[in-house]
């Protein structure tokens, strides 16, 4: 869109002198000398008074430099904006969570149909490097697993909160004492009580359930002996069914072993899907989509458990 007419204007209000504006302008002079009587022609009023070489704006010349003004703000994000939509042809998805990619795995063939010819790049890492990377616009949209969504606020939408358990080997002597009870239910104090000597197996720091399990431990004022850390929850029910320590897993994975027992806690601790976004980003129809297809996802299963 050329709108360099306007700049000729609001170069020469600027500088006042016909030789600055042309220089600023990278035009000659009588350039722009011919287009400003030109101007002035077809609106029938001068827009400049000349004094000594000096260019001043007359009340209808200033009426039009704050109409240039505008203009110019607004063809410049109108630019911006088509380069968004038109860059909307590829997102970049980032995840957190083995859920979260489960969830992708589902939804990605509908979305699919509906966007044939657009292009994901996915991409996998920890709660902390997902809130950099929207931090940077190195992606567009991720779809993690949080502690809190408070410092995503503006940029971010809950999908569904999730029990975090604390499992322990059967074995143990607590589990065996509870051994008959239907539900098992476990107090921060009585956590302490029966599982201050026993190893813990902890998720990787800057990881959402760790974040939570931090917090829980500063609260306690409690600091547990680690045995083993890692990043998958299956692992992690492996090595607590092997009687290697105890831990923290999700509610919604499935605990396929009759060596594991799980507490839910008292406070309980909770764990929220959620999807980020960049500040920036214009939510085209394949970002609203893939947002909505998540959802009715997330609803789906929620209806069928």
């Amino acid at each position: 869109m050329d709108i360099r007419y306007l700049e000729y204007i609001l170069a020469l209000a600027e500088t006042g002198n016909m030789t600055k504006a042309a220089k600023k302008l990278y035009v000659s002079q009588p350039t722009l000398s011919q287009f400003l009587t030109k101007q002035e022609m077809e609106l029938g009023t001068p827009l400049f008074q000349r004094s000594n070489g000096t260019y001043t704006l007359t009340p209808v010349g200033s009426l039009y430099a704050e109409y240039a003004e505008k203009v110019i703000f607004l063809t410049d994000n109108l630019a911006k904006d088509i380069k968004r939509v038109s860059n909307s042809s590829r997102i970049r998805i980032g995840t957190s969570a083995s859920s979260a990619r489960h969830m992708l795995s589902c939804i990605l063939a509908d979305f699919r149909q509906y966007y044939p010819k657009v292009e994901l790049v996915l991409s996998d890492d920890n709660l902390d490097s997902m809130s950099n990377f929207i931090s940077r616009g190195e992606i567009d949209l991720a779809f993690v697993t949080a502690n809190s969504l408070e410092q995503y606020k503006g940029q971010s939408i809950e999908l569904k909160k999730e029990e975090v358990v604390f499992a322990a080997p059967s074995l143990h002597p607590y589990c065996q004492k509870v051994k008959g009870n239907h539900r098992h239910s476990l107090t921060s104090a009585q956590l302490l009580e029966h599982f201050h000597n026993t190893p813990f197996i902890l998720q990787h720091k800057g990881s959402c359930i760790r974040y939570l399990i931090e917090d829980f431990f500063d609260k306690q004022d409690f600091n547990p002996t680690i045995a083993c850390m890692t990043s998958q929850a299956q692992s992690i029910c492996d090595m607590i069914s092997s009687n290697i320590g105890v831990g923290f897993i999700p509610v919604g994975y499935h605990i396929p072993y009759k060596q594991i027992t799980s507490f839910s806690l008292d406070p309980k601790l909770y764990r929220i899907h959620s999807i980020l976004y960049r500040k920036d980003l214009y939510m085209a129809p394949p970002h609203k989509c893939l947002i909505e297809l998540a959802q009715t996802y997330v609803n789906t299963s929620r209806n069928q458990s």
